[in-house]
């Protein structure tokens, strides 16, 4: 569906299967892809058609999504731009990549998901001349005939328009900002791609709501929220851009090493405001971070007496003091909670919350207002 920047590993991991890594690329599948195959397979019978079939057509057209999601990872590696991980949910797929350049770069990346399902449609469409399969003459019996390639035939040609729909999440709001970026600020042209693709949501939602289509209705929603959403991350990062990580790092905070207990990890939770505790061991070198939803998790499973060690994260978000705050922004798409540390090679300076970092774009956006 789209590339999304910023993103953890492992993220959704608790409601995700993995799939594998292709390309070296942590795949997942949503669990409500389950009911998805359900569903349809449900749906397929009632029409007079086979179940089997039905969930045939989904693994298929699923299959389409993710070599679509792996044609932005692919353009994206062009560009040096990590894919962290592919997320297939029921209504598409995610990219997660570690940013996502401006100008023509953002619009390569946005244009290759979409070119992968042209060129699928046009090897199926080959694959019906020279094998003269019979196209159906109607859309039940296109369901019922057993034949699995028109479908995906119409299915590929509908992912590469609707997915050039220019409206945010979506590539073609991708594509329309990279576009007016060439003529303006990256920030305006994000402002106006939002606008237009907020335009696109509330007529789905006005036709969804007419024709009772409340999947038409829901997809609406998504795209209003996802147009604001970057429109707002534009904002922040053009408010700290020229700014530093170790301009919005918190400089007092306590630590706790590996081997340090779970109750002495509650004794400063309790203590203090922080709610994440970075870990460091005997040389100062960061070694991951305990939060509090694992701290909890982990006194209900090992007690008081159970080490750090054994639930903390191991790889934490770490950058260094120097890196532009506009490249740390995206680290917390998709996983605000848990801050970044900053980190040099003497060892650990600082942590970057949420708050802290929503607190400096505020006060550099009125800045720039005054």
């Amino acid at each position: 569906m789209t590339p999304h920047a910023g993103g953890r590993e492992g993220h959704d991991g608790l409601w995700a299967l993995h799939l594998g890594s292709p390309l070296g690329i942590p795949v997942r599948i949503h669990f409500t892809f389950l009911l998805v195959l359900v569903w349809f397979g449900f749906l397929n019978w009632q029409r007079g058609g086979r179940p089997l079939l039905g969930v045939a057509f989904i693994v298929l057209l699923f299959t389409c999504v993710l070599l679509h999601e792996l044609g932005h990872a692919m353009m994206a590696r062009r560009f040096g731009v990590r894919t962290r991980q592919i997320v297939l949910y029921p209504i598409g797929g995610v990219a997660s990549l570690e940013g996502i350049p401006s100008g023509a770069a953002e619009l390569l990346i946005a244009i290759a998901g979409p070119l992968v399902n042209v060129v699928l449609a046009g090897l199926l469409l080959i694959v019906k001349v020279v094998f003269a399969i019979p196209w159906p003459v109607s859309p039940q019996e296109m369901v019922t005939s057993g034949s699995l390639m028109p479908l995906l035939l119409v299915a590929n040609i509908a992912l590469f328009l609707f997915n050039l729909v220019p409206a945010f999440p979506m590539d073609g709001g991708r594509v329309l900002r990279a576009t007016l970026s060439f003529f303006m600020t990256h920030e305006k042209a994000t402002g106006i791609a939002a606008l237009v693709g907020q335009g696109f949501a509330i007529l789905f939602g006005g036709v969804g709501l007419l024709k009772g289509d409340f999947i038409l209705v829901f997809i609406a929603l998504f795209v209003f929220l996802g147009a604001g959403q970057e429109a707002a991350f534009e904002r922040g990062r053009a408010a700290v851009s020229g700014r530093l990580a170790r301009d919005a790092m918190v400089t007092r905070f306590d630590t706790l090493a590996p081997q340090d207990s779970l109750g002495r990890a509650t004794e400063l939770l309790l203590a203090t405001h922080q709610q994440d505790f970075p870990v460091v061991d005997a040389w100062g070198r960061v070694a991951g971070i305990l939060g509090r939803s694992a701290l909890l998790e982990g006194l209900a499973r090992l007690g008081q007496s159970g080490a750090v060690l054994e639930v903390m994260r191991r790889e934490p978000k770490v950058v260094r003091p120097e890196t532009p705050l506009d490249q740390v922004l995206p680290l917390f798409q998709g996983d605000a909670g848990t801050p970044v540390l900053v980190a040099d090679d003497e060892g650990l300076r600082g942590i970057i919350t949420l708050e802290n970092l929503g607190e400096l774009i505020e006060v550099s956006r009125r800045l720039r207002e005054g």
